[in-house]
C-alpha cells in the first residue's frame, strides 16, 4: 500500500484545508481512511499485514494526537473511521456529529514513568516529577495522556510543573529519546517501542485509558479486526491492553 508522508507543520485553520487536500491527491476511493491516535505508529506496519492477510482493505492511516484528528473531522476532512485515546476526546466527537452509529472499544493504554537514555537525572520514583533540578515533561492537560496523567498525579500526591507540554504521547516520548527532558509520563506503548528505561510507580496501572472507535461500514471492518483476533493480538504486543 501507499505510505503517508508526515503531515506538513500548518497551523490554525489552514490545517484542516492542507489535510483535505493531502488525503485526496493520496488516496483512492477503494482506500479505507482511518484517523488514529499517534500512538499506533509503532505497530502501523504489522497492522497493514494483518488487514491485508484478512482481505481488508487498503487502509491508509492518519496518525496525530486524538484531538486534532477530532478537529480535522469537525473542519470537513473526509475519513471512513475514527478513533480516539479516551473516551473524553470521543465524547468530543460525538458530540460534534462527526462520528457514525457504530461505536466499538478498540484497546486501553495505560500511562508509565519513562526516563531519558541512561537516566542521567537519577529518576528512581514518581516524585522525582516534582524536583526542580530535572528537565520534565508532559502531555497538554487537552490531549488525552495529559488528563490521564494529571488524574494519576493527583490521585498520588505529586504536584508537577512541567518545564515543557506536548499535544502527544508520542512527541514527548521522541523529546525522551532526544535527552531533552529527564522524564514523563507517557504510554506503556510508546514506551516501549522507543526501547525506553522506565521506573516502576505503584497504583499508576490503575488509570487506564479506553481507545474507542466509529465507522462506517468499511470503516467498521477495520476497527471489528483491531478489536479481536491478530489485530488484538498485535497491539496487545504493542503494550496497549484489551
Amino acid at each position: 500500500m501507499n505510505r503517508r508522508t508526515p503531515l506538513p507543520l500548518v497551523a490554525g485553520a489552514a490545517l484542516s484545508l492542507v489535510v483535505a487536500l493531502w488525503i485526496a491527491t493520496t488516496t483512492s476511493d477503494a482506500t479505507i481512511l482511518v484517523f488514529a491516535p499517534s500512538s499506533f505508529a509503532p505497530v502501523e506496519a504489522e497492522l497493514d499485514a494483518g488487514l491485508a492477510a484478512a482481505g481488508i482493505g487498503p487502509v491508509e492511516w492518519v496518525l496525530a494526537g486524538s484531538q486534532s484528528l477530532v478537529a480535522q473531522l469537525v473542519d470537513g476532512a473526509p475519513a471512513d473511521a475514527l478513533i480516539t485515546a479516551d473516551l473524553t476526546t470521543f465524547d468530543a466527537a460525538r458530540a460534534a456529529d462527526v462520528t457514525w452509529p457504530d461505536e466499538q472499544s478498540i484497546a486501553s493504554n495505560v500511562l508509565v514513568l519513562a526516563v531519558a537514555p541512561g537516566n542521567p537525572g537519577n529518576v528512581g520514583e514518581l516524585r522525582a516529577l516534582e524536583d526542580a533540578d530535572l528537565v520534565i515533561g508532559s502531555c497538554a492537560i487537552e490531549v488525552p495522556c495529559g488528563r490521564l496523567a494529571n488524574a494519576a498525579t493527583t490521585a498520588l500526591g505529586v504536584t508537577t510543573t512541567p518545564d515543557t507540554e506536548e499535544t502527544s504521547a508520542r512527541a514527548l516520548t521522541a523529546k525522551l529519546i532526544a535527552g531533552e527532558i529527564d522524564a514523563a509520563l507517557v504510554y506503556r506503548s510508546d514506551a516501549r517501542a522507543a526501547g525506553l528505561e522506565v521506573v516502576p510507580v505503584d497504583g499508576l496501572d490503575a488509570f487506564v485509558n479506553e481507545y474507542r472507535g466509529s465507522g462506517n461500514t468499511r470503516g467498521m471492518e477495520v476497527l471489528r479486526w483491531l478489536g479481536s483476533g491478530a489485530g488484538e493480538r498485535i497491539l496487545l504486543d504493542s503494550g496497549l491492553g484489551p
